[in-house]
């Protein structure tokens, strides 16, 4: 269960001008932009972080393995260590995202005495 109990993220409107977005989209055609956005998601939905099991992965995004794969090593747009799956941007948005939230429960304690 993800930390955070929202149901959208922030999505900065110039990724497309990304020059690793560029490449990817130049590799794969809109089908790499999905497919990225995918694995945020998932990232998302799992406290930023994911075991690395390509199958597992292919199957939740329903597409291309070798695809996903590519996807996933070859644009230096997602990292991995010790069989983990993460993005630094989301780890980072996710800290944002409990930090607010906590000062913001934090805040109503101590309005409302709870």
């Amino acid at each position: 269960m993800s930390k955070i109990q929202k149901h959208w993220f922030k999505h900065d409107f110039y990724t497309c001008n990304d020059q690793k977005m560029q490449r990817l989209d130049f590799k794969f055609p809109i089908v790499g932009y999905g497919i990225f956005f995918k694995v945020i998601e998932l990232l998302y939905q799992n406290n930023g972080k994911l075991e690395y099991d390509l199958d597992f992965i292919a199957f939740s995004i329903n597409y291309d393995r070798d695809v996903i794969n590519s996807v996933l090593n070859d644009f230096d747009l997602f990292a991995m260590q010790d069989g983990i799956l993460y993005n630094r941007r989301v780890l980072l948005s996710i800290k944002e995202i409990t930090e607010k939230s906590d000062k913001a429960r934090a805040s109503a304690n101590r309005r409302y005495g709870n």
